[in-house]
């Protein structure tokens, strides 16, 4: 790994715009008792649950770039898209209170599906977000709703700014090529050299500028993905191009092609956001091993994959693996607690 090409030196990068909110850096923790459960590799945490604001996690990073952008375009207002228990919204809920602006949310689901007031939904109403509901037949299919509202703001005199689903783009990506260069210091001060990095993958930013950090700084491992939604064929002809398109802006030179990526999209079970059995138990083993809580939607599937990639062999004992913890565990109260397969116990 190359720690001098430092991200500070590119001289687009520098010119991005950036609000600091975020608690930073944030802690690289080992898991030495879910290591021994798992009899597998030497396992680390990132704790990028822990970012601060809004409760934490990996959307804080992605959004310091995409509200200073939003700033600097005059808007007071952003518009954010999701799903009814969005990270994003929740966080970019607290992060807009922060630096007085309004924030409308375009918030969908199926017809069907529960939408309980708890977990990220109290969260949003409580840091003071305006919520739209939709209903869609097909998730992130959201007809002219955002438009919609965008014309409302418009008229109402409001200067709305639109921010990219999952907070994706040059703008996220741009935080994870920063926490690259932060991981990477914290690991030469601890004296490893991981093999893996694992990481969720919804919308691809995150995993997209880690990619991109990773090949800046020729760090040592794979980064590792594990999609929560979308097919690997899809990741594998998406990810490229929008990391391309990225790095001229940001002013990288190296960019990832498909044979540079290692996805897995066998544990989405039906659907984003639908849990899976193997996601529960990795909720579970976690807590119960480490005190650490993942979310049903992203760190869990991500941890149910590797916890499956351990068990057959795939990543070796001998291997050193970190978990970029993207956060999102409010999302756990809007989970009845049989889902988890936990119970009151005896009665006394």
């Amino acid at each position: 790994m190359d720690l001098n090409k430092t991200v500070e030196a590119c001289a687009a990068f520098n010119n991005f715009p950036r609000v600091r909110l975020a608690t930073l850096p944030t802690p690289l923790e080992e898991a030495v008792h879910l290591s021994a459960a798992l009899k597998g590799p030497r396992i680390f945490f990132k704790r990028d649950d822990l970012t601060g604001a809004g409760l934490g996690g990996n959307k804080v990073r992605k959004l310091e770039f995409v509200l200073a952008r939003a700033l600097e375009s005059g808007a007071d207002t952003v518009v954010v898209v999701g799903g009814f228990q969005s990270n994003l919204a929740r966080i970019a809920s607290a992060m807009g209170a922060r630096l007085g602006l309004q924030v409308e949310l375009v918030l969908g689901g199926l017809p069907d599906e529960p939408r309980p007031m708890t977990g990220n939904l109290l969260l949003d109403r409580l840091f003071g977000a305006k919520v739209t509901m939709v209903d869609t037949e097909i998730r992130w299919e959201f007809g002219d709703a955002v438009q919609v509202v965008v014309e409302r703001l418009q008229r109402e005199g409001r200067k709305p700014f639109v921010v990219p689903l999952g907070g994706a783009g040059p703008e996220g990506m741009a935080g994870y090529v920063n926490a690259t260069q932060e991981m990477l210091e914290q690991f030469e001060a601890i004296g490893i050299e991981p093999d893996y990095l694992a990481v969720p993958i919804g919308s691809g930013g995150t995993y997209s500028g880690l990619m991109l950090g990773a090949l800046h700084f020729d760090a040592p491992y794979r980064v590792l993905g594990i999609s929560v939604s979308r097919t690997r064929d899809y990741l594998l002809e998406r990810v490229p191009a929008e990391a391309a398109s990225a790095a001229v802006q940001l002013g990288l030179d190296a960019v990832p092609g498909a044979d540079d990526l290692l996805i897995h999209d066998d544990y989405v079970g039906t659907g984003y956001g639908e849990s899976t059995a193997g996601a529960m138990e990795a909720i579970r083993l976690v807590a119960e091993t480490e005190g650490i809580l993942l979310d049903p939607v992203y760190s869990a599937k991500c941890m149910h994959g590797v916890i499956e990639l351990i068990r057959r062999g795939e990543i070796g004992a001998d291997q050193t693996l970190v978990f970029l913890h993207t956060g999102g565990w409010p999302a756990l109260f809007a989970y009845a607690p049989e889902s988890f397969g936990v119970s009151d116990g005896p009665k006394a």
